[in-house]
């Protein structure tokens, strides 16, 4: 199939696929009239690809993995690929907990902001939220900083 039907089924632009080829990705023949020419295998390693992307895994890494795949069993595939996965969900938790702790101060000043009186006056003293969130992030960061290692 030429590039633009392989961009067509696949939902991927002309210029990623010829990307893609140029990180070894995927691959094609050139016909006499130097076009690329497809097989239908393309569409299931593109869906491969698009599935190591939803998990985050970088294209180098899905280039290794590919790599894996195509020349190696099963268990040479899973012992390449969990120690990604693994890399992923630590990192995905130190983000939870990173947005855990956001959503905590963001509570905190939302009830601080709530209980500034209202004046006409200067807002200076009566909302207190920088100089309580001051105190509570330098502690926090402290602690975020000890548990990351």
């Amino acid at each position: 199939m030429l590039i633009s039907e392989a961009a067509a089924r696949s939902g991927l632009t002309a210029t990623a696929l010829r990307y893609y080829e140029t990180l070894g990705l995927v691959d094609c023949q050139r016909g006499p009239n130097g076009y690329r020419d497809y097989d239908e295998r393309v569409l299931e390693r593109l869906a491969f690809v698009d599935a190591a992307k939803q998990l985050e895994l970088a294209l180098p890494e899905i280039v290794e993995l590919l790599q894996v795949v195509d020349d190696d069993s099963c268990t040479r595939v899973r012992e390449t690929l969990m120690p990604m996965l693994q890399q992923r969900l630590h990192e995905v938790d130190l983000r939870l907990a990173n947005l855990q702790l956001l959503r905590t101060r963001l509570v905190a000043a939302t009830r601080q902001v709530a209980a500034c009186p209202d004046s006409g006056s200067s807002c200076r003293s009566e909302c207190v939220l920088l100089e309580e969130e001051q105190e509570r992030s330098c502690a926090e960061r402290t602690e975020t900083v000890v548990t990351a290692r």
